[in-house]
């Protein structure tokens, strides 16, 4: 097999041939390497380490037993620890204000305890506080093979490192969007873990009320057998049937372009075919999340960033400056408004969709592309508006891509309970077997 297409089989496919010797994993390794440049080219990269990834893949040849995820190529957005990597979070000074990590994340070490070979740390917004892939340090992140888009951010150089094949799988954050953005806009599956779920030690935090963790891949179909060689303790949710869909609409959803109005109706179209229920059903408050959203984010933020803040408050990409610093004049009190109100919302806007389905379906981007070197001042807060009401209630989110129409930057997001994430995995399997997404 031509070596560029092995990193982007399907993973089980993939997993398959490894048990059954048809492929080594150092095949996998080097046809990442071969792909490297893509990502390259492309900003993707912080750290890219091929050595090492040899050097594993072929010690991991003579394995007699494989873990679940072994020769599988893992890209890591530079925001988590990797022992012996520098943590730049995509700044100009962090990586200065303390040692080499000698430990991995918490995170990380999961995903390396199934087997995933480390491909290297990739790009992102500047902390992880912007949503366009934008950096004005490292370089913007683009779109491999279309250079004049932008991947959108914050896990942009993970989402560039899985297009070009240089990792199957790319590990991210998402606080406000940043996994379901890039998948979007660069045709991929990502998924969301709720609030709360995963491993967060070792993780240079955005906000803490709204971080969560998950990662970027290719294909749907592979979605539940990643998740479950992550974790093996979770507990097996069948969907006992056809599933039950709310779309929420409303004015949250004023300016989507009329190409995802159309996508939209072909998947509602798809869902009803393949026997689901699908409702539509107005969501009162989901306009409102924005302003709900940024404060609370932005408050977090600076407290994050308190220890080296005055120091070096002029070494910060001024855009993101601008957002922690808006964060200190969020006091104490307003801030334990903000939550309360927080909490409240999402009983009101959320409880009367979940009483008529299981999960909830929305567009994940307004837009279909993003253009390098455009003014995006503007973008951040149209993006966030559909991202931000899931955000706001914590929920588990995966991110499909939709390939019926002849342009790529089209994804829907499928939102479930928080805690539901298991509900979510079994839905995908659905998805793929019904061929509703493909």
């Amino acid at each position: 097999m031509n070596r560029e297409k092995i990193t982007t089989l399907p993973l089980k496919e993939l997993h398959r041939r490894l048990i059954s010797s048809e492929l080594n994993i150092s095949d996998v390794a080097e046809a990442a390497l071969e792909s490297a440049p893509d990502a390259m080219a492309a900003n993707a990269y912080l750290d890219w380490r091929p050595q090492a990834i040899l050097a594993d893949a072929y010690s991991s040849d003579s394995l007699l037993s494989l873990p679940p995820l072994a020769g599988l190529p893992v890209s890591v957005k530079d925001i988590f620890d990797c022992a012996g990597c520098v943590t730049t979070c995509a700044s100009s000074f962090f990586s200065k204000l303390r040692p080499i990590p000698q430990r991995d994340a918490g995170y990380v070490t999961r995903w390396r305890r199934a087997g995933a070979l480390l491909a290297g740390k990739t790009n992102l917004n500047e902390f992880a506080y912007g949503i366009t892939g934008e950096n004005i340090t490292f370089g913007d992140c683009t779109i491999p093979g279309f250079p004049q888009s932008l991947t959108g951010g914050s896990s942009s150089g993970a989402a560039a490192s899985v297009v070009a094949g240089s990792a199957c799988i790319a590990l991210g954050t998402d606080t406000g969007g940043s996994l379901r953005v890039p998948a979007a806009l660069c045709g991929l599956v990502s998924f969301r873990q709720s609030l709360g779920f995963g491993e967060f030690d070792g993780l240079f935090p955005l906000a803490h009320s709204f971080d969560t963790v998950g990662w970027l891949q290719r294909h749907v179909g592979d979605l539940s057998w990643v998740a479950r060689c992550l974790h093996p303790e979770m507990p097996v949710v069948p969907l006992g049937g056809p599933p039950r869909i709310v779309i929420p609409t409303g004015r949250w959803l004023d300016g989507v372009s009329p190409e995802i109005e159309v996508a939209l109706d072909q998947l509602i179209r798809r869902l009803e075919n393949a026997g689901a229920s699908v409702l539509r059903q107005e969501a009162s408050g989901f306009e409102g999340a924005v302003e709900l959203f940024v404060p609370i984010q932005a408050h977090d933020a600076f407290a994050a960033h308190a220890p080296f803040w005055v120091a070096h408050r002029d070494e910060y990409d001024p855009a993101v400056r601008a957002r922690i610093e808006s964060g200190g004049a969020v006091t104490a009190s307003r801030y334990q408004e903000l939550q309360a109100e927080r909490q409240s919302w999402t009983v009101r806007v959320f409880d009367p969709l979940w009483s008529q389905a299981e999960f909830l379906l929305a567009p994940a981007v307004p837009v279909t592309r993003l253009l390098a070197g455009a003014d995006h001042s503007a973008t951040r807060p149209r993006l966030l508006r559909l991202t931000t009401p899931a955000s706001l209630a914590g929920l588990p989110v995966l991110t499909t891509p939709h390939r019926e129409m002849d342009i790529q930057g089209i994804g829907f997001q499928w939102m479930a309970r928080r805690g539901n994430d298991a509900h979510l995995w079994a839905l995908a399997d659905w998805l793929d077997a019904q061929k509703v997404v493909f």
